[in-house]
């Protein structure tokens, strides 16, 4: 078969198998400044999103195993530290990150939202978080970002979280075994749930 033919006959499969893909449940982020000088940091969030913001979404939960159940989650940008808000409670994004520190931010933030049927509001989540925010960061931005961004939260202090020892713990595991970590909590959890 002629080489023209083939590309021909390999760009109408890959035009049917992307046609065929479901696409992720939309998730909006309703992106406001909480403040006039704080809108340049919004218009850059808004920016990662409308360029991440479906990527961002199947990755999370495919690596996570869980669903977003929210399809709108407000977020204000703050001058103070990020929060991913809990319920109707809008998350908080600090504006004066860089650039790639906003992007594993926001995909932070979002990974409490995400699992936050599984925890209590009193629970501390993180290390259950760390089981596969390192690992939903390197598939969509590659290693060298991942670890960046591990030793920008790891450097974070005095707060009531010890996020040195936490992502310590998490990246003692190779990725099979964090991957394992996360189902056993998964299901765990979600039995505990069951009415």
């Amino acid at each position: 078969m002629p080489p023209h033919r083939w590309r021909f006959l390999l760009l109408a499969l890959n035009t049917q198998l992307v046609a065929q893909a479901t696409p992720p449940p939309a998730v909006e982020l309703n992106i406001r400044a909480d403040s006039a000088p704080l809108e340049a940091a919004a218009a850059e969030y808004r920016a990662i999103w409308a360029s991440d913001g479906a990527r961002i979404v199947a990755t999370m939960q495919q690596i996570s195993g869980l669903q977003f159940r929210e399809t709108t989650v407000p977020v204000q940008v703050v001058t103070g530290p990020s929060s991913s808000g809990y319920g109707a409670r809008p998350m908080r994004m600090r504006g004066s990150y860089p650039e790639p520190t906003k992007r594993a931010t926001l995909i932070h933030e979002l990974g409490h939202r995400l699992q936050n049927d599984l925890f209590t509001r009193d629970e501390d989540d993180h290390p259950a978080l760390f089981m596969w925010l390192y690992d939903v960061w390197k598939a969509l931005y590659g290693p060298d970002f991942a670890s960046q961004q591990v030793e920008v939260e790891s450097a974070r202090t005095g707060g009531r979280h010890d996020y040195r020892g936490m992502w310590a713990t998490a990246l003692a595991k190779d990725s099979s075994a964090r991957a394992d970590a996360r189902r056993r909590t998964r299901e765990a959890r979600q039995r505990d749930r069951e009415p």
